[in-house]
């Protein structure tokens, strides 16, 4: 009785053994093509694509969507393309959309006009060009006083961040030092519509520091983003400084170059 119970333990311990095997062996055959296909494939024309402008590995990529059998060529700019004659026609037509001249970045300069602006005294040192602006802010803000801290230059190409950073005159007569300043913008695009151009600037970045008498140091920041038309003067932001009374207002302009 012993001998037979070992025995067909056996015969079991055998059978689960080989059980994962042979599924494995099964999944193996199932992703294996049908000959039928197989041989139906090679039976489909061939045509060689010469590649002017567009990635040839990016292009395969989308070609193969098709169900054709695709070989690219980096060095040649060539994609090699297997499949049947209506497909071939309509990669064709792709191709002829797709690889198309790159239209190049455009250059942006973005001109940023700092003011400081307070609610006693007379404006000073303002350029023509910003008469209407402030007028404009009088109207909508109790200030009277506006003064021009000074001026920063950006200039960069499309969808690349830029920064400057450098000195400015102190803010107030209560700060004792001079203005750090430190300006940045993560991207800037443009857009056309007719004639006139719009310029997208992402995450627009500016921080001040200086120091108070009484108070130590000091930081001003303003951040955003806008859309400004080309050529046209926009108050981005205001910040207050030293006291309630007296703040910082950005105002910027950009225009594409070309």
């Amino acid at each position: 009785m012993k001998r037979r119970f070992l025995f067909g333990n056996l015969i079991m311990f055998s059978l689960l053994a080989t059980a994962p095997i042979s599924r494995a062996d099964e999944k193996k055959k199932s992703d294996e093509p049908a000959p039928a296909a197989v041989a139906e494939t090679q039976h489909w024309p061939v045509k060689l694509f010469q590649v002017k402008y567009a990635d040839v590995r990016r292009l395969a990529n989308v070609f193969r969507a098709f169900g054709a059998t695709v070989e690219p060529d980096s060095d040649l700019k060539v994609i090699s393309v297997r499949a049947p004659k209506e497909v071939l026609t309509a990669i064709e037509e792709s191709l002829q959309r797709l690889d198309v001249p790159q239209v190049p970045a455009k250059n942006v300069q973005l001109e940023v006009y700092l003011l400081t602006a307070s609610g006693q005294g007379s404006s000073v040192n303002i350029p023509a060009d910003l008469e209407p602006v402030i007028k404009q802010l009088k109207s909508i803000f109790n200030y009277q006083a506006f003064r021009l801290l000074g001026t920063v230059s950006l200039r960069g190409r499309e969808g690349t961040p830029g920064f400057v950073n450098g000195l400015l005159p102190s803010v107030s007569s209560d700060s004792a030092q001079l203005t750090s300043y430190a300006f940045r913008t993560h991207s800037v695009w443009t857009t056309s519509e007719g004639k006139e151009s719009t310029i997208r600037i992402d995450d627009l970045y500016l921080d001040l520091q200086f120091g108070v008498k009484g108070s130590g140091p000091q930081h001003c920041v303003i951040s955003t983003s806008i859309d400004v038309h080309e050529g046209q003067k926009v108050v981005v932001g205001k910040a207050n400084i030293d006291n309630a009374d007296s703040a910082l207002i950005l105002i910027l302009t950009a225009k594409v170059i070309d």
